[in-house]
């Protein structure tokens, strides 16, 4: 079967949806399908190019940052996209779309129609009502053409529960769940990792966005840290636009000497990183499904988490991790707290965490599970091949 799988990120641009995109399209490829990728320009990297047996078409776009993109430039590639997908289709005689994100990405299926190519759509969380409440009124300026996005789509998809039971109650259609995967062969512990004695190592990966609540955590921790709890550290990978006013943030409180900023590492760096800290911290206020935390658990990590829809789909409350609830000022204290304070129950956690993702989260699985959505619906090359048998 060929594939056209279309997000506006694509590696090394953009953050988990790009990563997973990536994971599921080489999938599709180890599992016999020949799949193709439209995403955006930026930079040197344009024009067309094979990437492991996958094909990668980055069409014209604005974009101004490798780590986010605006408004205005996710509509760019809408467009740029748009102009280019009767091309695409008809020379990679594709048959079935998967489709990145309602919005920006949603009505390129709607067009891949006119060529009686099926599609399905993605959800990832951003572009679900409730999950951003500073989308809210975009979210319900665009009702009327993401339900006609979902009716006229072969499925609905979602990576958690929680996203399904939001988008499900935003818009009435069913939504069907497949987790997001982790590559366990490259996210894994250190074989021989000797315990030192040094100050207990928080990490946080991702944007330096709202959406992570970065500032709630560094206050709870320079709490802990006049209260003379420690020592620690907090590992911070990652940049965006909150990371000069949360470095002043760190300086007025007198934790900076306790945070390293690494900025953007690249994979095997990450890992090492992963490998060398004690715990992941993820503090968001809303999320899709979080591919750190599960590269993180499958290095072994516990993992402290918002209780939010994605991160509870991942992070066993008191098993695997601590889930702290929002609406509670010193809850995240208190699990950074105890995680520091008890690092035997910590790594007994870790190990937990590693065996769940192994068990559970597969691109693998997940690669398939897209795939099979398409099972019945041929599109106009498997048409084609069958009327000259």
């Amino acid at each position: 079967m060929n594939l056209l799988l279309i997000n506006y990120e694509y590696p090394p641009i953009g953050g988990g949806a790009a990563t997973a995109t990536a994971a599921i399209a080489g999938h599709l490829t180890a599992l016999g399908h020949v799949v193709t990728v439209l995403t955006s320009r930026f930079g040197e990297l344009k024009g067309e190019i094979m990437d492991g047996g996958v094909r990668i078409i980055r069409c014209p776009a604005i974009r101004r940052r490798p780590d986010r993109s605006g408004l205005l430039e996710m509509f760019s590639y809408l467009i740029s996209a748009g102009l280019s997908l009767d091309s695409v289709i008809q020379r990679q005689r594709i048959d079935g779309l998967i489709v990145f994100f309602s919005f920006p990405c949603g009505p390129l299926g709607l067009l891949g129609l006119r060529r009686r190519v099926p599609y399905v759509v993605s959800l990832r969380g951003g572009d679900v009502p409730g999950n951003e409440m500073a989308l809210a009124p975009l979210h319900w300026l665009l009702t009327p053409l993401r339900r006609l996005i979902f009716r006229k789509s072969l499925a609905v998809i979602a990576n958690s529960q929680g996203l399904k039971h939001m988008s499900e109650q935003a818009d009435p259609h069913p939504v069907q769940v497949i987790p997001n995967g982790v590559d366990t062969a490259f996210f894994c512990p250190a074989e021989n990792r000797v315990p030192t004695e040094r100050p207990f190592s928080f990490l946080f990966v991702g944007r330096f966005h709202t959406q992570k609540n970065l500032f709630h955590l560094i206050d709870q921790l320079a709490f802990l840290k006049n209260a003379g709890v420690g020592p620690f550290i907090l590992q911070l990978i990652g940049d965006g636009p909150q990371r000069e006013a949360l470095q002043n943030h760190a300086r007025r409180l007198g934790i900076d000497s306790s945070l390293i900023w690494h900025g953007w590492v690249n994979k095997g760096h990450l890992r090492e990183i992963y490998r060398g800290a004690d715990c992941l911290v993820n503090p968001s206020l809303y999320e899709g499904m979080p591919n750190v935390v599960l590269e993180a658990m499958a290095c072994g990590l516990p993992v402290i988490a918002s209780r939010v829809a994605g991160n509870d789909a991942v992070v066993r409350d008191q098993e695997t991790g601590l889930l702290f609830n929002l609406d509670e000022p010193e809850a995240l204290r208190r699990d950074l707290r105890e995680m520091m304070e008890d690092t035997r129950r910590a790594r007994e956690m870790g190990q937990r965490g590693l065996a769940l993702v192994r068990e559970e989260f597969s691109w693998k699985k997940a690669a398939k599970a897209y795939a099979d959505l398409f099972s019945g619906h041929a599109g106009p090359s498997d048409r084609d091949a069958a009327g000259t048998n």
